[in-house]
């Protein structure tokens, strides 16, 4: 079951409690280090399925660069902090790296020293949240209790799959969620992250799915201390 309109528009989808804001479905350091100085005189231009050239001057306050599913203060900061620093942390690496492509090998120890397992761990958790987001605001048939218990307790969610590559093609954003199911239930859904030169492709799978998609990617259970980049 889903909240109603006006449930969703008060309690956060991971707690229950009362909620008030939005996670950036792209996150505000990407863009920032993407789009510097975004302002009224130097805007940004959205196009979505609805509109296009919808005009953003303010990255940080911009309703139409955010979920609708909303969350409480207590889950978008102190709960979910460690899990947005450490996708921030291997996004600037990644952004940073020079000649990066398929095939690129990175050394996840030397971007989390030390903590290289939970460092990846704290990536996943953070697409765990953005995937729950997109489930609660567009009704996508996924059951949101993995996703709640996933990030509430700090551990991998078992059918969630992340491949990171280079990005060649797409414009920066989210694409649109794909889903395909098997005997009237969700197996598998994909949709893409992309931040400039980098894309993440983020995976439901139910088990013993075999989709060409999660050839290369990776589960917190599975990631060693090299990351190899595919190509988008």
């Amino acid at each position: 079951m889903f909240p109603s309109a006006r449930e969703k528009s008060v309690q956060c989808w991971i707690c229950g409690k009362s909620a008030s804001s939005g996670e950036h479905k792209l996150k505000a350091s990407d863009l920032r280090a993407l789009f510097s100085n975004v302002s009224q005189q130097r805007p940004l231009f959205l196009h979505t399925q609805a509109k296009r050239n919808l005009r953003i001057g303010s990255i940080k306050s911009s309703q139409a660069l955010k979920s609708r599913a909303l969350l409480c203060h207590d889950c978008n900061t102190s709960l979910t902090a460690p899990y947005d620093r450490a996708w921030e942390k291997l996004s600037k690496h990644l952004r940073s790296a020079r000649g990066l492509r398929k095939g690129s090998i990175v050394k996840i120890s030397k971007i989390y020293p030390g903590c290289t397992k939970q460092g990846m761990l704290n990536v996943h958790l953070y697409f765990v949240k953005i995937f729950g987001c997109a489930i609660q605001e567009q009704e996508i048939p996924i059951d949101i209790g993995p996703f709640q218990q996933a990030i509430l307790k700090g551990v991998a969610h078992p059918n969630l799959q992340i491949a990171i590559g280079v990005n060649k093609s797409m414009a920066t954003g989210n694409s649109d969620l794909e889903l395909a199911s098997l005997n009237g239930k969700p197996a598998f859904a994909t949709w893409f992250y992309v931040a400039g030169s980098i894309a993440v492709n983020v995976m439901y799978a139910e088990p013993n799915e075999r989709r060409q998609g999660l050839i290369g990617s990776w589960h917190p259970s599975t990631i060693s201390k090299r990351l190899a980049l595919l190509e988008y």
